[in-house]
Order: structure tokens, then sequence, then C-alpha cells
């Protein structure tokens, strides 16, 4: 194609070859070649001069395009050597975005201005649906969870902190997961990993809550402890006196194992770009 767009430009065989560092034999095969393959005369030829034909100028002009898409792609892939360069399809719980985000996002902008960063949030099951299904590229969840089409790349354990109204108990300051009373825990609603990972921490079987109400958000789980509805348990990524309603009292637990959960990744096996999934996990750490 690029012989061909030199034919046209330079009106000649011998000036097209020079412009294209070739032997004029090498080039007149080339064109040989595309005539072949299109089954149609592309060149009139003579002994001067060379001239397109008809069809020949229009098989240059999509040359043309094709050749600058083609130079386009293979910027792209030069670009996209660099770690975290291009475009990254990340989900992310409700539970974390709010709280993560505002730190990780300027950082990551910062140290990788060739990202190209789209956010899905949403709750596990429906982000690990998207991963297996290539609709995103990887998940930041909380485990543990099963994935078994996955890898999974744990971060860290972050703890739980026991929260209740101020004037719930006011010279309380420790509790053990033993002390917990099920018929007064709040937790957010089914579907949310969170309540599960609650539960399973402290051990309990599911509340069945004689409340006529539940929370789909920590935002909302907190502001019903404040107004002293029960007492709920609260991950320490929660917990910022930014993100925490006044009136609201953390208790942390005394336990030699206290409850926790893990904040980790985890994306498709096989998937060529584990170092960019691994350079943004130690961004995340």
């Amino acid at each position: 194609m690029s012989y061909l767009i030199a034919i046209e430009e330079s009106g000649s065989f011998n000036a097209a070859a020079e412009e294209c560092a070739v032997t004029q034999s090498t080039l007149s095969a080339g064109i040989k070649e595309l005539e072949e393959g299109l089954q149609r005369p592309l060149v009139i030829r003579n002994r001067k001069k060379a001239a397109l034909t008809p069809f020949g100028a229009e098989v240059a002009e999509q040359a043309r395009q094709i050749l600058d898409k083609t130079d386009l792609i293979v910027k792209r892939s030069k670009i996209l050597e660099t770690p975290l360069s291009g475009p990254l399809r990340l989900g992310i719980i409700p539970t974390i975005a709010p709280y993560l985000l505002p730190d990780l996002l300027p950082k990551l902008a910062n140290e990788y201005p060739r990202m190209e960063l789209q956010l899905y949030e949403d709750i596990t099951d429906r982000l690990i649906e998207k991963v297996e299904k290539n609709k995103i590229d990887l998940a930041l969840i909380a485990f543990p969870y099963d994935t078994p089409n996955l890898t999974q790349l744990i971060l860290y354990d972050e703890p739980f902190y026991a929260a209740l109204s101020e004037k719930h108990d006011p010279d309380k300051n420790s509790i053990y997961i033993k002390d917990l009373e099920p018929d007064q825990l709040l937790l957010l609603e089914d579907g949310h990993c969170l309540r599960d990972h609650a539960l399973a921490a402290c051990e309990l079987q599911d509340v069945v809550q004689k409340k006529t109400f539940s929370a789909t958000s920590l935002p909302t789980l907190i502001q019903m402890v404040r107004h002293g509805y029960g007492m709920t348990l609260l991950p320490e990524m929660a917990c910022s006196p930014e993100t925490l309603a006044p009136g609201v009292k953390l208790i942390p637990f005394k336990d030699k194992a206290p409850p926790i959960r893990q904040i980790g990744l985890c994306w498709k096996r096989g998937d060529p770009r584990i170092r960019d999934f691994e350079t943004l996990a130690s961004a995340i750490k």
C-alpha cells in the first residue's frame, strides 16, 4: 500500500522506490502482488512515467486511511508499554468506593497520567459477573468471597469497630464479640457482602431484625445508629471524622482475633495485564 501511494505521488516507479528506500524491482514485485491479490490492474506503466488506474486511485485513497490507522495502533502500543497506560475498567463495591476513592484517584492521576480509568460501582455479585463476562477488567472487593474463575490478590486486612450512639452507653470503651446482642445489631440489607462478613467475623447466625426498615448504604446505617436504633459494625475506612456522623461512638474489639474483612482485587485468570493489576494493587496499598 505504501508503494502504491508513493507511485501516485511521484508518478514514477524509480522515484517511488527511492522514497520507499527499496529497489525498483522490489517495489514492482510488491505492486504486482497487490494487483494479483485484488485481481485488478492498479498502475498504468510506461517507460518514464506511471499513473494509477481509476480503481488504483480508489485503492490508494483507502490505503492512506488504513496506514494512518495502523500508525495510530503502533503508537498506541508504544504508549501502553508504560505501566497503567490506556483504559482500565475497575469495579468497586459501595462499602469501599466513597471512602477509598477520594485519596486514591488524585494519586493515580498524578503518578499514572496516561491511565484512562473507568469506574463501575456495584455490589459484589454483579461485579464478579461483569469480570467473568469481560465487561470490566478487575474488581476491588472485600474478602472472603468465592471467585472460582478469578485470580484473587489480597491487599490488606481491615478491622471492624462496634458503632453505637454516644447516649447508648457513654462509659463503654471496649467490647468483646460475645457481648454483641444480635437483636440490637443493625446491618446492611441482603446482597451486600459487608453484612455477610460482619456476621461471619463475629461468628453470628444471620440476624432476623425486628426493625421495620433496612439500610442500603453505610451512611444510612450510621444515621440509624446515631439516632439510637441499635448498634452496627463499621469497617475502619468508614470510621474517619469526615465520614462518621457526630454522636456516633466507635468501640474497638478486645478479642485476640478481632473481626476483620480483607480488601483485595480479582481478575480473570490468564489476563495478560497482570503487571498493570499488580501496579494498581501497590497504589491502593
